[in-house]
């Protein structure tokens, strides 16, 4: 989960994130909660976040666009020469997702839905380029199950 949220790959630190909670079940139905403690938790958190307005059933990993005139409405963004195009859904504050959407000859982001987001290696979009994406700032959870939980 960490190393791929470094790189900005949203859909292989869900996969990941899938594959721990199958060992958490695995482990629970392993043990007895009366005498084995459980404890799943995190080190620290990443810089992602969940932007906008999806519509229920619009995929995590998808991006956001409804094509309307109402601007109101935030379910797309507005580039330089003023037309629409979708945004990611899952982005980065930072990390090397920043190449693979923006564009430096135009100075403006690459439409999205011109580009093969369900791809295994698709990087997100971040806001700004780092090689390796930083962690993020807030409180991580702590889950226990078992003695003295």
């Amino acid at each position: 989960v960490d190393h791929a949220h470094h790189l900005n790959l949203a859909k292989h630190a869900m996969e990941e994130t899938i594959a721990l909670e199958r060992a958490v079940k695995t482990a629970t139905e392993m043990t007895s909660e009366s005498d084995t403690l459980i404890l799943v938790t995190a080190d620290h958190s990443h810089a992602v976040t969940m932007s906008g307005y999806p519509r229920r059933g619009n995929p995590i990993l998808g991006y956001n666009y409804e094509d309307t005139e109402n601007r109101d409405k935030h379910r797309f963004m507005v580039t330089k020469d003023d037309k629409t195009q979708p945004y990611q859904t899952i982005s980065y504050a930072n990390g090397p997702g920043f190449n693979q959407h923006f564009d430096r000859n135009t100075g403006d982001w690459r439409n999205i839905s011109q580009l093969d987001w369900e791809a295994w290696n698709y990087t997100q979009p971040a806001t700004y380029f780092l090689p390796y994406e930083t962690h993020g700032g807030e409180d991580v959870s702590v889950y226990a199950r078992g003695p003295m939980a």
